[in-house]
């Protein structure tokens, strides 16, 4: 061993990243094999040069179009993979840093703290598992919130926020969706801000990043500007702070400011990575004779197969995901609440809901009848912030040629979503903006 091999599998981590965010062309009929070429040159010239800084270009034979990679800065021998060494890291390393803990992560429990002049702040205990089970406490005491994914119900005993008092309100909802657009579970993290500003962080933007300690241990810090929401401005950041742990990957604090005074501080106390989480913490038991609010999302789980007899359509299902996704869950629905901004959209009829899942990461594949009326974008942000969507040209599978929008956004969850001539399509989660439009790409009638 020369010292090197120890960084090889961060560097591959690192290398995907920069190649996830590029958009390309399809690839020619011999591109992996030059490609297998060029990284075993490159890695036989690197080593003879003795040196710790790497370049890979890959030509598609078929195409004129040809692929750079940066030049990625590794750190010097003997230093953990976790760990880049002292120079700085760039946006990529650090963004590859998050994904890859978000997509290992079998379960994860922590402290949320939220305060600042612009947010009413409290503490939050969440727990949260893979299969997509969750429990939150707080902010009062007494205040619990649960989901059980394998029965889609959610249970929970909360103080009003608006009576005030000691009282706690019963409710249970079940028939809940796997996600988005349709109203799912609650997240594990609240608010719901935290999860918008990781996905911030991810985003096709590339932040500056600096090095910096947090809570005694070593950290990145992540600069990204954002768009302040012109629907409520004076509550809208125009910049994000993200603290990354260095060993771990994960974001343990956010401070969100405006022409830079700050906004609110969101972080993460008492992080667990992969506790052991009994089934139990999932379950909350309702008192005897509770008056309880019951309601019905209407959604209900059923195998694969069962679907087109439930809603009179066969199914659109990817024929790819990302590495590691695996089909987790599916839902249909005769009706579901309209989806959109504020509701706008038609009645949802129909709805077919697939839930894929990769450690604690997320995506939703979803299709519902079209209908008469005018369909608006089903994922737009809930808090009234109107984003810029991309569009595309679906290039193949059961929608080709179908014209799409893609957007990668703080303000709402990264998603697609077309419609044809008889379904409204989505595809919502934790995706990139190349992931969405080639998972668009391969959707097949079932």
């Amino acid at each position: 061993m020369n010292g090197n091999e120890t960084i090889e599998p961060v560097r591959d981590e690192w290398l995907g990243e920069l190649l996830r965010e590029l958009d390309v062309p399809q690839h020619g009929p011999r591109f992996h094999a030059e490609l297998r070429r060029a990284v075993h040159e490159e890695r036989r010239t690197t080593r003879r040069r003795g040196v710790l800084r790497w370049a890979v270009r890959v030509a598609a034979v078929a195409t004129v179009a040809a692929v750079a990679i940066a030049v990625i800065g590794l750190p010097r021998g003997g230093k953990s993979p976790s760990l880049p060494g002292p120079q700085a890291a760039s946006a990529a390393v650090v963004k590859s840093r998050i994904r890859t803990l978000l997509t290992t992560l079998h379960s994860v429990s922590g402290t949320l703290v939220a305060g600042g002049p612009r947010e009413n702040g409290g503490r939050w205990q969440f727990a949260l598992d893979s299969d997509g089970d969750l429990r939150l406490e707080g902010p009062r005491p007494g205040d619990v919130e649960t989901y059980d994914a394998s029965t889609g119900v959610v249970r929970s005993a909360e103080h009003s926020t608006s009576l005030g008092g000691d009282t706690l309100f019963y409710a249970e909802r079940s028939g809940v969706a796997p996600g988005p657009p349709d109203q799912g579970p609650p997240t594990w993290v609240l608010p719901e801000q935290y999860g918008a500003y990781i996905r911030a962080a991810l985003a096709d933007t590339a932040p500056s990043v600096r090095e910096t300690a947090y809570d005694g241990r070593p950290a990145w810090r992540l600069d990204v500007d954002t768009t302040p929401n012109t629907i409520v401005p004076d509550l809208s950041g125009d910049h994000l702070a993200i603290t990354v742990d260095r060993a771990t990957g994960m974001p343990v604090r956010i401070v969100e400011s405006k022409h830079g005074a700050m906004l609110r501080e969101l972080s993460i106390e008492h992080l667990a990575l992969n506790p052991s989480l009994p089934a139990s913490m999932f379950e909350l038991a309702l008192p005897a004779g509770a008056d309880v609010m019951r309601s019905d999302d209407g959604f209900r789980h059923v195998p694969l197969d069962q679907v087109a007899a439930d809603v009179g359509y066969r199914p659109l299902v990817p024929s790819w995901v990302p590495d590691r996704y695996r089909l987790a869950d599916v839902a249909v629905a005769r009706q579901a609440t309209p989806t959109g901004k504020g509701g706008s959209n038609p009645p949802s009829r129909m709805v077919v809901s697939l839930s894929y899942r990769r450690g604690i990461d997320q995506f939703v594949v979803t299709t519902r009848l079209r209908g008469g009326g005018i369909w608006t974008d089903p994922l737009a942000s809930p808090t009234g912030y109107t984003d810029t969507p991309t569009p595309i040209t679906v290039g193949a599978g059961a929608l080709a040629a179908t014209d799409a929008q893609v957007v990668i956004s703080a303000h709402t969850v990264p998603h697609m979503w077309t419609l044809s001539d008889r379904l409204v399509v989505t595809v919502g989660g934790d995706l990139t903006r190349p992931q969405l439009a080639r998972i668009a790409d391969s959707l097949q009638i079932r």
